[in-house]
């Protein structure tokens, strides 16, 4: 009797746990991702407000790159952020993506937020939202605001 219980309980746990990870159920990988892109974000605005030096963010669908901009003015960013290496904030899943995002942010050391196309987006009007995505359904929006440069 004792082994069925433990046997009818193990198979509790696998079928909560373990079955939607091999069915392919994507929320828990997805919700990790949006955490990690809205943690490199927040990362970037306030090591530019900090350091007093513009942070890019260089998107794909998959990766993010941070890399502060050693001049002062324009110029390439060319150097990491002290303890983030490439691929820290990449997505790890396949079918789990982000949208919405542009190519390159430039995050100003004023707390504002640039496009790289040179369109500030420091007014209250302009914000942007990033739509994290896990088997074709969006997971989680991460909105920049560009009133303040908040990440949310």
């Amino acid at each position: 009797m004792v082994e069925l219980i433990t046997v009818m309980v193990l198979i509790g746990v696998l079928a909560a746990f373990a079955l939607p990870r091999l069915m392919g159920d994507s929320t828990t990988g997805a919700a990790l991702f949006g955490d990690q892109v809205a943690s490199a974000l927040r990362m970037a605005q306030k090591s530019a407000v900090a350091r007093r030096r513009t942070v890019c963010v260089t998107m794909t669908a998959t990766t993010l790159t941070l890399r502060v901009r050693t001049a002062v003015g324009n110029g390439p960013c060319d150097v990491q952020l002290q303890g983030i290496t490439d691929g820290l904030y990449d997505s790890k899943e396949a079918g789990i993506v982000m949208s919405g995002a542009p190519p390159l942010l430039l995050f100003r050391p004023d707390g504002t937020i640039d496009d790289g196309n040179g369109v500030r987006l420091g007014r209250v009007d302009i914000a942007i939202a990033i739509a994290i995505k896990g088997a074709n359904a969006i997971r989680r929006t991460i909105t920049l605001d560009g009133g303040t440069g908040y990440v949310h």
